[in-house]
């Protein structure tokens, strides 16, 4: 079966790397090779677009993360600009990145860059030129030089050189003034148990933000993204404004789908993640939202912290973030195809179509269709297999779904015609991934 517009027991010509034939069942076109995939479904490569590989320097990088990529089916991903020791703000931190694609990446790799606290308008146009597919900022400071908060005046004017460049900004909204005032009072109190963590986080930390974007947005015409939401309410509002005509779309992330603030007190800092899990009538409704289609996408958020950042007993002196990029698309098959009812078309739009259309990445990714790279994810929907941190190859050798039994196991992963993951190895060689550039319009 193939998807994104393909129908069953048809038939893809790839040549150069590139799609350049579609056939129906009883078309037999010349070929130096084939893949029977008879049994098993055919998607488009998968596009995970929240992909953090440099949080810590000399521990994951693309030698780690790309390779678990390709192991989940993803062809494509979207990088993170929120390095340690050199955020990609400037053109040059953003050459150096496209360099280490070119030498280390084994799947293609798309770019966001960032600003420092103060901007400069100066930089914005030039690293659009580079090929950057949007900028990703923060309204909460992680820290004053990788990950700081953009105060609003900045805003007000970066936003409108950013709308010029017709690219998306994506942001990271949580209000950290109420965050960081829960936290001291927590902290005095000496409440610094897991779900301590979700209760100095409330959704209001989050929707005060979003409403804050969505009214910037407004007002100024960029086109906005609205990384890892975690609530209803978040979706709610986006709604509102895109009827409004706001150009706004958003995604959330496997953990907000599949945990809920209880398993805080089993997992604890395994899934301490910024904004944090909800309570299971949230998780319930943004399911429902997702199938309705409020939300656009989902992404895995993929934070590869060491397990020692993960075993403080101060649930706030723990990292935030957990890894996911190989476990994505395997997660949401089960889930959202076998568990509630999803089509696989469905769950391409969401996990491939979608964030390669916001990001600037389609036609070239994203779809099974003439001229687009030959990418695909083959999956047999028949294997049930078990998650285990070990298999995993990322270099966190651990999950929070440690466990989970899933049905739909990636047998095979090509990148532009060739396989770069045979079910058991991957075959690909750094440097077979590709810089994407973010195409014009």
């Amino acid at each position: 079966m193939l998807e994104s517009g393909v129908a069953d027991d048809s038939g893809v010509g790839v040549k150069d790397g590139l799609i350049v034939g579609l056939y129906g069942p009883q078309e037999n076109p010349l070929a130096k090779a084939t893949i029977d995939a008879s049994g098993l479904l055919v998607f488009p490569g998968i596009v995970d677009a929240h992909v953090h590989s440099f949080s810590i320097p000399n521990v994951e990088g693309f030698l780690c993360s790309t390779p678990a990529a390709a192991a989940g089916g993803v062809t494509t991903f979207i990088e993170m600009p929120y390095d340690a020791g050199s955020p990609t703000t400037s053109p040059e931190a953003f050459r150096k990145k496209i360099e280490r694609i070119r030498h280390e990446a084994m799947v293609d790799v798309a770019l966001l860059a960032t600003l420092k606290k103060e901007g400069p308008l100066s930089v914005i146009f030039p690293l659009v030129e580079l090929g950057a597919c949007g900028f990703k900022l923060s309204l909460f400071e992680t820290d004053a030089e990788r990950f700081p908060r953009i105060a609003d005046g900045i805003l007000w004017d970066i936003l409108p050189a950013i709308a010029a460049c017709r690219v998306p900004v994506g942001f990271h909204a949580e209000n950290d003034d109420i965050i960081f005032h829960l936290i001291r009072k927590y902290r005095l109190e000496g409440k610094n148990y897991p779900k301590a963590h979700c209760q100095t986080r409330p959704v209001i930390s989050e929707t005060t933000a979003i409403l804050k974007l969505l009214e910037l947005a407004h007002w100024t015409g960029v086109r906005l993204h609205l990384y890892h939401v975690s609530h209803p309410r978040s979706v709610h509002l986006l709604r509102r404004f895109r009827e409004e005509g706001v150009d706004v779309t958003a995604e959330t992330c496997p953990h907000y789908l599949l945990f809920n603030e209880e398993d805080m007190d089993r997992l604890k800092a395994l899934v301490k993640i910024n904004p944090p899990l909800r309570e299971q009538d949230a998780v319930e409704e943004m399911w429902d939202m997702l199938k309705d289609g409020l939300i656009d996408m989902v992404a895995s958020d993929h934070a590869p912290w060491p397990i020692e950042r993960k075993q403080d007993p101060d649930i706030f002196a723990n990292a935030s973030g957990a890894p996911g990029v190989e476990s994505l698309f395997p997660l949401m098959f089960n889930e959202g195809v076998v568990q509630k009812g999803f089509s696989p078309a469905k769950l391409a739009r969401i996990l491939c179509e979608q964030p390669a259309r916001r990001f600037k990445l389609y036609p070239r990714k994203g779809h099974i269709a003439l001229g687009a790279d030959a990418d695909f994810a083959i999956l047999d929907p028949s294997i049930c297999w078990t998650i285990m941190g070990s298999d995993m190859r990322s270099s966190a050798q651990w999950t929070p779904y440690e466990g989970f039994t899933v049905q739909g196991k990636v047998v095979q992963t090509i990148l532009r015609g060739r396989v770069i993951y045979d079910g058991k190895k991957i075959t690909a060689k750094p440097g077979d991934g590709q810089f994407i550039a973010a195409l014009e319009g």
